[in-house]
């Protein structure tokens, strides 16, 4: 019998067969399925398909965690942080005797939920309300017909509000009775959506070496932007000196670090922002991620209708 011509074909080579009688259509699937963004697949046609999925999954993992400019998913996330809405609920009661509470403080609106992001923002005041209480009970030992005063206010300035965090420095006045120098500021910073309190130290990964960058850049530019206002601060240096305590009255915003100090002695409060290039390159992986998530509150400001005092 006549032997017929062998016949070359340019079908590729099948995989070895693994158990279960799945290999091939694994394989199959794996070499025509869409490959994500930034993702190669595998330059190999005979290989054992176990192995080109590690090799797919290894090629991949690295690229699919990476945004387009090279963040990782954390950060892009900050990055994609979508504005929230700000309501302006009444100050929390000051609960010291013969002190008039006023004012306001941030909430937030949005799509997500935002109790703990709220429940956290009136910690924050009463936070402050508690590092003053001794002060102020000090202060009406003295007899007199005065009462103090504690009150908030919302700059929109001082202000931010997204998906990642929601960051304010607001303007106060906390004056013992018959006093004077009470201008001075309330801060409030929360990761959303824990509602976690941020601290200045939270933000970088060398305190003590930020805020010595810090204090330097805030200075510069109170001297250089409010030149009337310097010896206020070059009088009391220790005010100034850089300290966490010092610093712990600060605010993301879109414009950079706002960062305010208490009425000095003849002299009004004070507040200078730094651009964060000064001090990005000291921010800690938190500090990293929650700057990437500044964003301008979405609308206006309106007035809470269920917040409680």
């Amino acid at each position: 019998m006549e032997r017929l011509p062998a016949v070359r074909t340019t079908m590729r080579r099948a995989p070895e067969r693994l158990p279960g009688m799945f290999a091939f259509g694994v394989w199959e699937r794996l070499l025509d399925a869409p490959k994500p963004r930034g993702c190669k697949r595998p330059a190999l046609s005979i290989v054992v398909p176990t192995v080109a999925l590690a090799l797919f999954a290894s090629a991949c993992d690295s690229d699919s965690t990476r945004s387009p400019s090279g963040e990782s998913t954390a950060e892009t996330r900050s990055m994609v942080a979508s504005p929230l809405r700000v309501v302006a609920a009444p100050t929390p009661r000051f609960p010291v005797p013969r002190y008039d509470t006023s004012g306001t403080y941030p909430q937030v609106r949005g799509d997500l939920d935002l109790r703990a992001v709220n429940v956290g923002l009136r910690k924050a005041v009463r936070a402050d309300q508690r590092e003053y209480a001794p002060s102020a009970r000090r202060s009406i030992r003295v007899k007199n017909g005065y009462r103090g005063i504690y009150q908030t206010a919302i700059d929109w300035r001082l202000l931010s509000a997204s998906t990642v965090v929601v960051s304010a420095l607001l303007p106060a006045i906390k004056l013992h009775p018959g006093g004077n120098e009470g201008r001075t500021w309330v801060p409030a910073t929360v990761r959303v959506p824990s509602g976690a309190l941020v601290g200045i130290t939270d933000l970088f990964a060398h305190p003590s070496r930020a805020l010595r960058v810090l204090a330097k850049a805030w200075k510069a530019q109170v001297r250089r932007t409010k030149p009337k206002m310097w010896p206020c601060v070059s009088q009391f240096p220790e005010d100034y000196a850089p300290r966490a305590h010092n610093y712990r009255y600060f605010a993301l915003t879109i414009r950079g670090l706002a960062v305010g100090f208490w009425q000095a002695p003849a002299c009004d409060r004070l507040q200078a922002t730094v651009r964060y290039s000064h001090v990005r390159p000291y921010l800690s992986k938190l500090g990293e991620r929650l700057v990437a998530g500044v964003r301008r509150p979405r609308g206006g400001l309106s007035m809470s209708a269920d917040a409680s005092t």
